[in-house]
């Protein structure tokens, strides 16, 4: 392609670069006299003008001759002609008398008798030739097919004619001809196929055009719609309000078509005799239809339709529209070959039609097998109201759910509530419908049904009903604290009309308040809830009673007693598919330490919300299986499934969980020695918890800022951290949060010198790993002990824990952790033998994890008692002892002397000596300098 070929990248046709390529060759090579000509096809809207536009802009230095074929002069000789060559015309004096005389015959006449076709041709071909003479001519003829046939034929005998010549011909035409036994409409011309443009193109052509309000999701559903048919994409953005282009009221339902391309795209179809329509009509409504159920419904035509005369309708009637390439016939299925054109047949055909197919195919359509497509035939059949049409929709939308998920069963609902003839009946069906859309993750279709089902709300157990679906839903976005006082109430308010919603309601309320870290409020939901609970319910609500008693009695710190009952709800789960009770069992299993459990149950949880369709779940269970990844050292896997968590949380407009996924990436980040990453995800996540009460997120944030600066040394800035995890109160903070970072608190404290938090913390997280029996927090508890003893006893306490996590064998990064608090002790210890071989273990397994600034806490170990460390080196300055090299490192990290001596357990006043030795041996005067040397 030559550079006046180019066009700006602004304006550049999306998708289209190779057919733009072939225009920009066959210009280059009518400029250099080797003339071609070019035909492209495709069906309406794919932009084979758009092509031809393009080609006219940048053939800047040709002649152009254009024309479009026009339906009404098809019939008239030479019209075509006479439109093309009406601004070349005066170079007919420059041809013989013979061909001047009878190319200005036809062309005014419009007579070319069968002797004539030739000589006329090639008066045409000479002409044309004539006027590219001075410069290159380009032929731009659109629509070929549409040409009268004697212009068509003399256009592409010229056309298979060019070589030697300075002329380009490009040609357009509609893909499938209307006569197949013949030949294209430009037959020997090269033709290229104008394909669906992919969905990236489609985007981007949306994002060219679109407004800057544009919402993603409405992107994404305009793409799918078009089905990579440009002009469609455009044509229903131009038909969306500015509500809807913000995602901020519903999409039609079907999105309609242009007028201009939907009369395009159904030019053929009506062109077909009356039996094939009747069946593309069919066709266009079913979803996937078998052809023998398309005729058994259009043999049996309604009793009030005008009697048919001819044969019966069978395979071969379809063959018209097989001829035209407008659908294929697969086996038993019939498919259109343009998807479009399917929806150009519906949104075309008259309302009366349109109900009488409906009817016709709601009675062929199993509805057993096929509830979802019964009820959308027999609903949109319907011609007013119905109660006993309504039941039946109903009952296939319990079908529905069980055969195609909650989506499905909420859309079932919404049709069964329309035509449902009484208020409350309706009411009903569309709290219902809301209710299956929430958890099908669909928020603002769920908000928007339970708007229209409130107004017809009259009895006091509908009313409640009502408020919990909307309490339910609200929760994914809005504050926690409110969320549970909204349930608590719906709860309440169910007591008296339902037993297992107004459990349902509590159990919902209490989850709220444990996600905002309020003991208080979670008690009072469970107090209310357990009593509900008999001993002959099913296991289901035993379970929530269970785990409701369990998590109120841990929360007061009774691990004791709290033990038995989150193993008895533990014991309940066995076999259950639904989500949440599986989250529930999972969360049991975090209060108990049991991480493989806790894999176990929460990674089913997300595989049955997802083979359910119940997506809403998806988010809460991969945060709480981020938990279970973490206690075992997966930190890769943590890190992919906080990621699929945020996204799922994004996706179905959790905001709630969004936070609390964001916070494990802050987690993985601090692990993984990403200052800034953590920071920023921290600070993200800060925000939106104090919007929204969200104290475990908040929570968690801060526990994975306390890790980045403990691996960094900073242990003052940990402790300080984590100190304010202790008094935090709800929405700040969580009181099982304070539990779980205890190991980290415990080492911060005692490299402070806080001794007197150290041991109260060891005391409260020892009380829990021994009632709960789990060997990873009994490691992490021996190694506590081992941080706040010395000599032989600190030696005993961290072999048992080393012992407790060889026997445990899934916690490898606090195995190393506790690998490397150890060597250090002995290095202090002056038993530099026996820290070798566990700072050398522990090297191994922080780089294995990718956990940088815990392996340069190791290797700064292992230089300190004068070891080289397995693997690459760290740039060091050569003349600083060990230990001045680890000081000299820890202060251009930015460590005052308090956190260095806090770190390497020696007084504030060593190391200012060590400073000043520092920065004499390197010849520098100030941290600053210090900081560039050696970062």
């Amino acid at each position: 392609m030559t550079e006046r070929d180019r066009e700006p990248q602004s304006v550049r046709l999306r998708g289209r670069d190779t057919e733009r390529g072939a225009l920009a060759d066959a210009l280059g090579d009518a400029r250099s006299g080797r003339g071609t000509a070019l035909l492209l096809t495709g069906g309406p809207g794919r932009g084979r003008s758009l092509l031809l536009d393009h080609a006219h802009d940048t053939a800047g230095d040709f002649t152009v001759l254009r024309v479009a074929g026009v339906r009404t002069e098809t019939d008239l000789p030479c019209s075509g002609l006479q439109r093309l060559l009406r601004p070349v015309l005066s170079g007919l004096d420059r041809l013989p008398a013979s061909q001047r005389d009878l190319l200005r015959e036809a062309l005014t006449r419009g007579v070319l008798t069968a002797a004539d076709r030739y000589p006329l041709y090639t008066a045409v071909l000479e002409l044309l030739s004539e006027a590219s003479a001075e410069r290159p001519l380009l032929l731009c003829v659109d629509d070929a097919e549409l040409l009268d046939p004697a212009s068509l034929d003399a256009l592409a005998f010229a056309a298979r004619r060019l070589t030697g010549t300075r002329i380009a011909a490009a040609f357009t035409a509609r893909d499938g001809h209307t006569a197949p036994t013949e030949p294209g409409p430009v037959p020997g011309v090269t033709e290229l196929v104008l394909a669906p443009l992919e969905d990236r193109a489609v985007h981007d052509l949306l994002t060219d055009r679109a407004p800057a309000q544009l919402s993603p999701r409405v992107r994404e559903e305009l793409v799918r719609a078009a089905h990579g048919n440009p002009a469609a994409a455009l044509g229903f953005l131009s038909t969306l309000s500015p509500e809807q282009v913000r995602d901020r009221e519903p999409l039609p339902e079907p999105l309609p078509l242009a007028a201009r391309l939907r009369s395009a795209l159904l030019a053929p179809y009506e062109e077909l005799p009356e039996g094939a329509r009747r069946l593309l009509l069919l066709g266009a409504l079913a979803d996937a239809p078998p052809v023998h159920q398309l005729l058994d419904a259009d043999r049996d035509p309604e009793p009030h339709a005008p009697s048919r005369t001819g044969p019966a309708p069978s395979v071969s009637t379809l063959e018209p529209a097989e001829e035209r390439d407008l659908v294929r016939v697969d086996g038993d299925t019939l498919v259109f070959l343009d998807p479009l054109l399917r929806e150009a047949v519906v949104q075309g055909a008259p309302a009366g039609r349109l109900r009488g197919a409906h009817r016709a195919l709601a009675g062929v359509t199993d509805r057993e097998h096929a509830p979802v497509e019964f009820a959308r035939h027999a609903a949109c059949g319907a011609e007013a109201p119905d109660a006993e049409l309504a039941d039946r929709i109903s009952a296939a939308a319990r079908r529905a759910k069980h055969l195609s998920g909650p989506l499905a069963a909420s859309r079932t609902h919404e049709r069964a509530a329309a035509l449902s003839p009484d208020p409350d009946e309706r009411a009903c069906r569309l709290a219902t419908a809301s209710h299956e859309s929430h958890l099908a993750g669909e928020p603002e279709r769920a908000a928007r049904l339970l708007a229209r089902a409130r107004p017809l709300v009259v009895s006091d157990r509908r009313r409640a009903v009502v408020d919990l679906i909307e309490a339910e839903f609200q929760t994914c976005d809005s504050n926690a604290i409110d969320s549970a006082e909204r349930l608590y109430a719906a709860g309440r308010d169910l007591i008296p009309h339902d037993r297992w919603l107004a459990l349902r309601a509590l159990v919902r309320s209490a989850d709220s308040a444990s996600y905002a870290g309020d003991p208080v409020r979670h008690a009072r939901a469970a107090e209310l809830a357990v009593p509900l609970v008999r001993p002959d319910d099913p296991p289901s609500m035993r379970l929530i009673a269970a785990f409701l008693e369990g998590c109120t009695v841990s929360f007061r710190g009774d691990y004791v007693n709290s033990t038995p009952l989150l193993r008895e709800a533990i014991r309940l789960s066995d076999g259950m598919t639904a989500p949440s009770e599986l989250v529930w069992a999972g969360i049991c299993g975090l209060r108990l330490g049991d991480a493989p459990f806790v894999r176990t149950a929460t990674s089913r949880a997300a595989e049955s919300a997802r083979s359910r369709g119940e997506l809403v779940f998806v988010p809460s269970a991969l945060a709480f299986l981020v938990f279970s990844e973490f206690w075992s050292g997966r930190f890769p896997s943590a890190a992919g499934t906080a990621l699929a968590g945020l996204r799922a949380s994004r996706e179905s407009g959790q905001s709630i969980w969004e936070a609390q996924n964001l916070a494990a990436l802050a987690m993985v980040a601090a692990i993984q020695g990403d200052v800034d990453t953590c920071r920023i995800r921290a600070r993200a996540v800060a925000a939106q918890a104090g919007e929204k009460s969200l104290g475990l997120p908040s929570a968690l944030a801060s526990w994975a800022q306390a890790v980045l600066e403990l691996s960094r040394g900073n242990a003052a800035d940990a402790f300080f951290r984590l100190r304010s995890l202790v008094h935090a109160g709800p929405g700040h903070g969580h009181p099982t949060m304070r539990l779980v970072t205890a190991p980290h608190f415990v080492e911060a404290a005692v490299r402070t010198g806080k001794t007197g938090w150290a041991r109260a913390s060891q005391a409260g997280y020892r009380g829990w790993a021994e009632a709960v029996g789990s060997r990873s927090a009994l490691a992490l508890a021996a190694r506590g002990d081992g941080l706040l003893t010395t000599g032989e006893e600190a030696v005993d306490h961290f072999e048992a824990a080393l012992d407790l996590h060889r026997a445990c064998g899934d916690d490898d990064v606090e195995h190393a952790r506790t690998q490397l608090l150890f060597g250090a002790s002995l290095r202090r210890s002056r038993l530099p033998g026996r820290a070798r071989e566990h700072l050398y273990n522990a090297l191994e397994t922080f780089e294995r994890f990718g956990a940088r600034l815990w392996v340069r806490q190791t290797r700064a170990e292992l230089r300190a008692i004068g070891t080289a460390e397995r693997g690459p080196q760290t740039p060091a300055t050569s003349d600083l002892t060990a230990q001045q090299q680890q000081i000299a490192q820890l202060v251009a990290e930015g460590a005052t002397n308090r956190e260095v001596a806090a770190h390497m357990f020696i007084s504030p006043r060593t190391v200012e000596h060590h400073l000043r030795g520092i920065f004499r041996k390197l010849n520098i005067r100030s941290r600053v300098d210090l900081a560039r040397l050696l970062n």
